[in-house]
């Protein structure tokens, strides 16, 4: 017999911690977004006027065998003055990719169906927003099963390419399409000629981090600032939470900060994680004036290689099928976003939304 305990304190998170990581160990959705490290640090960032919703499964031993990382929020829109929502922590205004219920493998259906009803005897909510879950995880087909007549909807929201890494670096290149292998290998002689030598750094120094992503900041701006875009570290929590994250996550080996110096100045940069032997690229940047000299390109290709001579067995790029990613890779996985209804209005919502997503496409 499962029973489940509600935790919406902050003490309460804390104690989770060690209990968190091992079922996210046991599970099949084990990633980086899904760490406490991750989601404790959003939520200490955004917290705002949400309230947290984390549901903790435990089995007649009390043993923790699902995890539901929730918080409450609410969305005003214009016909309908507000509607109470939950959704999953790390969401919005932070992009978090894979994300799910934490389930402990073998137990899935019963640690879902214990969430489910225990959400559904929870009232006081319009609709539940349940994003960015790997098309492949059990969590959409189990729901269609567990929540039997009650309206829900599922859709794609995003697309993530990734690069299966092979032993040696030559096999990647080999993968490559001519004309692309040999537009990286023209452009890195290239440089190279011009300005003698250029350097791939890591950055490893915990004291200094905080200049460090302060430059990825302001490379970051620069390469969107060309596309009169404002990026996505514009708003100062944001840059709090990323400059807070990193630090954990260079002291737990799961950082790496990459920058390509090109005599004494940083011309690119790539913000990514290691996790479970797979690196993640969250985000990056370049000087504008380097644009002809494909800097941004000719790092990602000395990071894949990195990646390679360190064993690592992936190179995932999450959301975003920009041209970058897509000439490196054909490989990509899908993520959906379920919608799990409670109220009228939530319809009425949900209504006008589709509606104005099916015109938005038409055009």
């Amino acid at each position: 017999m499962l029973f489940i305990k509600r935790i919406n304190d902050q003490d309460g998170f804390l104690r989770l911690k060690e209990d968190w990581t091992s079922l996210l160990e046991k599970s099949k959705c084990d990633t980086i977004f899904l760490t406490w490290e991750w989601m404790h640090t959003w939520w200490e960032c955004f917290q705002e006027d949400k309230q947290l919703f984390i549901l903790a499964v435990y089995d007649e031993n009390e043993n923790l065998v699902g995890l539901a990382p929730l918080c409450k929020d609410k969305k005003k829109i214009s016909i309908i003055s507000v509607l109470n929502y939950i959704r999953f922590l790390g969401t919005m205004p932070v992009s978090s990719d894979h994300l799910d219920f934490i389930l402990y493998q073998g137990r899935e259906k019963e640690a879902l169906e214990a969430i489910v009803e225990y959400l559904f005897k929870e009232n006081r909510w319009d609709f539940c927003l349940l994003s960015n879950i790997p098309a492949t995880s059990l969590t959409g087909r189990l729901l269609k099963e567990i929540m039997g007549n009650r309206p829900f909807q599922s859709e794609i929201s995003q697309v993530c390419p990734y690069i299966p890494l092979p032993d040696q670096i030559e096999d990647f290149y080999s993968s490559l399409s001519g004309n692309i292998r040999n537009t990286i290998k023209r452009k890195r002689r290239s440089l190279h000629k011009k300005y003698d030598d250029f350097e791939l750094v890591i950055w490893e120094n915990p004291d200094e981090i905080d200049d460090a992503m302060e430059r990825l900041f302001e490379l970051h701006e620069k390469r969107w600032v060309i596309v009169k875009h404002k990026g996505h570290f514009i708003r100062n929590d944001i840059r709090k939470f990323h400059k807070k994250i990193a630090r954990i996550f260079l002291n737990s080996d799961m950082l790496r900060l990459y920058f390509l110096r090109v005599r004494e100045d940083y011309v690119a940069t790539l913000y990514t994680f290691k996790y479970n032997n797979k690196l993640f690229y969250y985000q990056g940047g370049w000087d504008p004036k380097w644009s002809k000299d494909r800097v941004g390109n000719i790092l990602t290709s000395l990071a894949i290689e990195d990646a390679i001579n360190k064993g690592y067995s992936e190179y995932d790029f999450l959301r975003g099928t920009e041209l970058y990613k897509t000439q490196l890779t054909d490989k990509k996985r899908e993520e959906v976003d379920v919608f799990v209804l409670n109220s009228f209005n939530a319809r009425v919502y949900l209504f006008f939304r589709n509606l104005y997503h099916k015109m938005k496409r038409q055009r």
